[in-house]
């Protein structure tokens, strides 16, 4: 069923006030003179040559496509003001298919020729509605638009050029071609074309001067008379006129054939229509490209939020109607439709004013269309052709990078050298290529550390952090970003290389990859990083590869990848245990076992100045021995205690809002935890939680304010040693952020 937008800005009863209706009136006219004019331009322009003798047929389905698109989006826009009409693009690919067919078919019937055409124009604008419908209610709306903007560029100026070389052929009957120049260089087929080639060019200097919406209105009443003058001056019969092909006409008198009883498939060659199929599905996309834009255009013209799905279901559902009866492409016009807004008519009726003004001279105009010169239908056609040209060719040049110009330049001249199809086909080859190549010099290394100044959430001691200092540097980290492919994985890998190579600094020992914001990998890439684990093999270091999701297990699997642990190669759920590991092994390797036990008092005597004061604070603690798994504090108790690690280890874990259990930290031998909820009093913002059999000292709240009372030289010195703690953690924490800043 077709769906009914509401439109709360206004009423059907307001907009049929007097002053309102006026208004309405006015822009419906305007945008109806124009349709009108430029649907038998388009006519023209695709039943000419063979076809011209069916150029009356051809205006009839056009303007019936018109009349039932334009009302259609007029009832059903998002935006109330929206006109729609048949479209040059379309209508100049079409162009395009029907000399091909025509020439195809050879000798056979005009009639059938044209039966050809028709089913072909049907067709696709029956296929077009399907596509528009399928992405409106699939609200597919966007992801049209990932189509790279210089392809679409070169699409919009191919059809200007096809919409000039077919303006020839409407004026002169011959296209712009390199061999047709010599015959349109003669005198009398000269005086054909140059009128219009100097009637556009007018318009479009107007234009460019004054973008009125009074403008074209005006210059086509004024070319129309132009015309009608000479003739008057010259005393040129009517008749010698239109013998000498002046004229679109003469058509047949009375009402209009009815579109559908053109539309008979009993002689139509289907097999030249499916060779057609790619020009056909460009026209889908380069529509649906042209809607989105101009409903883009016209969203910021009236300052109002368009509905971009809505759009597409209500312009399928136009195109699918009109196309049944014959009806070519069409879609919202981004003048026409800001016409109404200019004059102050948000109004449906100015869309339907216009659609009905289309079905009258589709029913009683027939006469009136036939006095219309060549030279200005040829004239509308190359004023659109120069403004696609001047747009994507010139202004472009100094918006966009001169490779996506030269791009546009790339696909135009493939259109006009060999076809539309090529020129598309070619268009998206070298967008691929251009985009494969820029994004393979774009890093996926979002961070590259080192132990220097990254650290796993492990709490050590200071003989092991002093350690872990000095031999820090052989530990070299890449957090990922992005997608990976070949491009960039090999470029990964050179990294890699680079840095085992680097005589001046510390011998590589370990290489961690983290993959937490890589969102996935190209099958080739995969082959970068098996090479990257034989160079481990080679080079003596050691590969790991971090937080890998399980898609991306699968595509490394997919790949080929081995992930059979051995010495040159690890994986582990996150950085964090991954860091943890090369740490411990770089303290195993340095003498210094991690996790060593050492004496509290030891700790101590570095802030304690006599070995007597370090016995009277230790009397404030209490001694206990605890099994894995113990919770020294669960997250949310009150502060009450904190904790001096003589032996064992704990973890401080978070369980966050998601259900989930995050490691913060790591503590061992002589480390602290619970500190900042007793100076501060706050509750435990986390859980601390022993991991193997542990022996620690509590130093509880009570404990701590008697100290604070009787011995005051005894707390100062233990504030020190805390300040002192805390000021390592700062310094470590500072290191690493100005790592991941640089």
């Amino acid at each position: 069923m077709l769906p009914d937008p509401t439109d709360t800005s206004t009423s059907w009863k307001a907009e049929l006030a007097p002053g309102r209706l006026i208004t309405s009136l006015t822009a419906g006219l305007i945008a109806g003179v124009l349709t009108i004019t430029m649907g038998t331009a388009f006519s023209a322009l695709i039943f000419s040559g063979p076809l011209s003798g069916f150029v009356s047929q051809g205006i009839s389905l056009i303007l019936f496509g018109a009349c039932i698109i334009g009302a259609l989006v007029a009832l059903t826009s998002s935006y109330a003001g929206t006109v729609a009409r048949p479209h040059e693009i379309p209508a100049a690919i079409l162009a395009l298919i029907a000399s091909i067919i025509a020439g195809s078919m050879g000798s056979a019937p005009g009639a059938d020729v044209f039966i050809t055409v028709v089913t072909t124009v049907i067709v696709t604008s029956v296929a077009t509605g399907l596509f528009f419908l399928c992405l409106g209610y699939l609200k597919a709306g966007n992801l049209i638009r990932f189509i790279p903007y210089p392809v679409i560029g070169g699409f919009v100026a191919g059809s200007g050029w096809l919409l000039i070389t077919g303006a020839f052929r409407v004026m002169t009957e011959k296209t712009l071609t390199l061999p047709n120049l010599l015959y349109l260089a003669q005198s009398e087929v000269l005086l054909k074309w140059l009128p219009g080639v100097f009637l556009a060019l007018v318009l479009f200097v107007i234009l460019r001067w004054r973008n009125h919406y009074l403008v074209m209105p005006a210059w086509l009443l004024a070319s129309l008379g132009l015309f009608y003058l000479v003739l008057l001056l010259t005393n040129t019969p009517l008749s010698e006129v239109r013998s000498q092909g002046w004229l679109i006409g003469p058509f047949q008198e009375g009402v209009f054939q009815h579109p559908f009883a053109v539309s008979s498939s009993a002689h139509t060659d289907w097999g030249l229509i499916l060779g057609q199929s790619g020009r056909l599905g460009t026209i889908l996309i380069v529509s649906c490209i042209s809607l989105l834009i101009n409903a883009s255009g016209l969203e910021i013209v009236v300052r109002d939020e368009i509905d971009l799905n809505q759009e597409l279901r209500s312009v399928g559902f136009g195109n699918l109607l009109s196309g049944l009866g014959g009806g070519i492409v069409g879609f919202h016009s981004l003048s026409l439709s800001a016409l109404g807004y200019t004059m102050g008519a948000k109004s449906r009726l100015v869309g339907l004013f216009s659609a009905a003004l289309c079905g009258s001279i589709l029913l009683f105009g027939s006469a009136l269309l036939s006095y219309f010169p060549r030279p200005v239908m040829g004239s509308i056609l190359l004023f659109l052709g120069f403004s696609f040209l001047y747009e994507w060719l010139y202004e472009t040049w100094f918006k966009l990078p001169k490779t996506d110009c030269l791009l546009i330049i790339v696909i135009l001249v493939v259109i006009g050298v060999f076809g539309f199809l090529e020129g598309v086909g070619v268009g998206l080859l070298v967008a691929a290529l251009i985009f494969v190549i820029k994004y393979s010099h774009v890093s996926v290394i979002k961070h590259a550390l080192s132990g220097v100044n990254y650290h796993s959430n492990v709490d050590r001691a200071p003989a092991e952090r002093h350690a872990l200092s000095k031999k820090g540097e052989g530990l070299y980290i890449l957090k990922l970003q992005g997608f990976v492919f070949f491009g960039t994985a090999h470029n990964l890998h050179e990294q890699v290389r680079q840095r085992a190579r680097d005589e001046a600094l510390t011998p590589l020992g370990f290489v961690v990859l983290d993959f937490r914001l890589v969102n996935g990998v190209d099958s080739s890439a995969v082959n970068s990083f098996a090479k990257m684990r034989r160079h481990a093999e080679a080079q003596g270091y050691v590969l790991l590869l971090t937080q890998l999701s399980p898609d991306l297990l699968t595509q490394f699997m997919k790949g080929g990848f081995r992930f059979e642990e051995d010495e040159h190669f690890r994986v582990f759920p996150d950085l964090d245990h991954g860091v943890e590991w090369c740490e411990d092994e770089m303290l195993g390797e340095a003498g210094t076992p991690a996790r060593q036990t050492e004496g509290l008092e030891r700790h101590l005597g570095t802030a304690f100045l006599c070995p007597a004061d370090v016995g009277r604070f230790m009397a404030y603690l209490e001694r206990r021995e605890v099994p894995e798994g113990y919770y020294l504090m669960a997250q949310g108790d009150p502060p009450h205690s904190l904790y001096f690690l003589e032996s064992g280890q704990v973890t401080v874990q978070l369980h966050n809002e998601f259900g989930q259990t995050v490691r913060l930290r790591t503590m061992g031998a002589g480390t602290v935890v619970g500190e900042l909820g007793l100076y501060l009093k706050i509750p435990s913002t986390a859980s601390v939680i022993t991991e193997k059999p542990s022996t620690f000292y509590r130093l509880t709240a009570e404990a701590l304010q008697q100290m604070e009372q009787r011995e005051p030289e005894i707390a100062s010195a233990f504030h020190r040693f805390m300040v002192s703690r805390l000021g390592e953690r700062l310094v470590d924490t500072n290191q690493s952020l100005k790592a991941l800043m640089d």
